[in-house]
């Protein structure tokens, strides 16, 4: 009669094995490495400098991302900074980082994600928003701390503009609420282009209620609502937001608003 042969042992030792060997190779790598010997501190400087990516918006860290099309690829999904949509001036250094070993991928994501603003550009369509924040890992979105748009008011006389609805804005604001853990602050670029009304569309007022209604949305929900930039001369649009969030006892303070 033929012996059943139990071949569990061996395979449970042969995975064992091509385990730790890889374990070793990796940690004789790094081992080898000068750069993974500096203390964090420099890497940390060094991937500040090597992953910073200018932008015409504000003097602050942004990811900038823009949709430039409205398909998805043949595979039902795109990747976050590789595809569609894709971070605006970055030229393959991140992802060229990201994919050095699993080390230096950990510290770059944690940077990148950390201390930069994810930022929607107006041509960003918000209703693909939950699908493109899924694109990024775990890791990512429970770093992601501040999160900015695009705000164009006024588009009317514009041919080709996408023309976000606030209706937009508040289904975005639930669908961070729910994907970042860890979001704590709103950057609104107001747009020069677009955030002044011309006479034929509307009143310096319709800016004021824009702002408020921005407000409405994100401040109940404890975040720090920046906006960026009114000039001097129109600072008083805030004021008279802020004034309309006080007649409606809108619950976001307006101590948590800020202007630059």
């Amino acid at each position: 009669m033929d012996r059943a042969v139990d071949t569990t042992p061996t395979t449970t030792t042969t995975t064992t094995t091509t385990t730790t060997a890889a374990a070793a190779a990796s940690s004789t790598e790094n081992s080898y490495s000068p750069f993974l010997k500096l203390p964090l501190e420099l890497r940390l400087m060094i991937y500040e400098y090597a992953v910073a990516v200018p932008n015409e918006y504000m003097d602050r860290p942004l990811i900038v991302i823009n949709d430039r099309g409205n398909v998805f690829t043949a595979r039902g999904r795109y990747r976050a900074l590789g595809m569609c949509p894709s971070w605006v001036g970055e030229n393959g250094r991140v992802r060229s980082l990201l994919s050095v070993n699993r080390q230096i991928h950990d510290e770059v994501e944690d940077l990148v994600y950390s201390q930069n603003t994810l930022f929607f550009l107006n041509s960003f369509n918000l209703d693909r928003l939950s699908v493109f924040l899924d694109t990024l890992s775990p890791t990512a979105r429970n770093r992601i701390r501040s999160v900015g748009f695009e705000i164009f008011f006024f588009v009317h006389s514009q041919t080709g503009v996408p023309k976000r609805t606030l209706r937009e804005y508040k289904a975005a604001a639930r669908i961070l609420m729910e994907k970042l853990p860890n979001w704590t602050s709103v950057i609104f670029y107001l747009d020069p282009r677009f955030y002044f009304p011309s006479s034929a569309v509307g009143s310096l007022e319709s800016s004021a209620r824009g702002i408020w209604y921005l407000a409405t949305i994100f401040g109940p929900l404890g975040k720090d609502l920046h906006f960026f930039p009114l000039p001097s001369m129109h600072r008083y649009v805030m004021d008279d937001a802020k004034k309309m969030m006080l007649q409606t006892g809108t619950r976001a303070s307006p101590a948590k608003l800020s202007v630059a």
